[in-house]
């Protein structure tokens, strides 16, 4: 039986790789991120929100294996550049987080009052 949650165990990965061939936003990136992982995923919708390429990890076409492959050898082979990826997706996670949500939904609500008071 699995008894470690997700985030606990990305914590003992070298990298994380999301092959999807379409995505929302999904939140398993974000969570990858703040463990400080290099990310490797598909450039798909949300996907690419999330990953700047160079950055914080790399995005490959989908349905491109090869691709994939190459961009996974490439930052095992660089373990400099697959800390330096990871750094930089912890301080990218902090954009996905509930507190920034809430502070974008307030800030929203709070102009748009502040438009209808002008009127």
């Amino acid at each position: 039986m699995l008894t470690a949650a997700l985030p606990d165990l990305m914590h003992s990965f070298d990298l994380f790789a999301l092959t999807s061939l379409w995505e929302g936003l999904p939140r398993v990136l974000p969570q990858a991120m703040a463990a400080g992982l290099p990310i490797i995923a598909t450039a798909v919708d949300g996907n690419a929100e999330a990953v700047t390429d160079g950055v914080n990890g790399f995005l490959t076409l989908p349905g491109d294996p090869q691709a994939m492959a190459a961009a996974w050898l490439h930052l095992l082979d660089d373990p400099a550049l697959a800390r330096r990826m990871g750094k930089a997706g912890q301080v990218r996670a902090e954009e996905f987080g509930a507190r920034k949500m809430v502070r974008d939904i307030a800030d929203l609500y709070e102009g748009l009052l502040a438009e209808r008071a002008r009127r």
